[in-house]
C-alpha cells in the first residue's frame, strides 16, 4: 500500500526544524542563521513556510559533512 500524498507532507513537515532547534544542532545562535541567510552564505537551505522558517535535518547533516576540515590552513586552488 502507498503513502498518500498528505501523508508524506505531514511526515515532512512534522521533522521541519525551528530555527532554534536548527540553531541549537549547530552550536550558534539563531541570529547567526539570520545572518547567514541574509548573506546567502554560507549555503544552508531552509523551508520558508508563511512567515516562518524551518530547516530541514538532512540539510543541516549535509552542511555539518560539507565543512569537516582536517587543518585551519586555506585551501590551495
Amino acid at each position: 500500500m502507498e503513502p498518500k500524498s498528505d501523508d508524506v507532507v505531514n511526515a515532512a513537515a512534522s521533522t521541519l526544524l525551528t530555527e532554534e532547534e536548527a540553531a541549537a544542532r549547530l552550536k550558534v545562535q539563531p541570529s547567526t542563521l539570520t545572518a547567514w541567510r541574509l548573506r546567502g552564505h554560507p549555503d544552508l537551505p531552509f523551508v520558508r513556510v508563511g512567515r516562518c522558517v524551518r530547516y530541514r535535518p538532512q540539510d543541516i547533516a549535509a552542511f555539518i559533512a560539507s565543512h569537516v576540515r582536517r587543518s585551519t590552513g586555506k585551501a590551495r586552488a
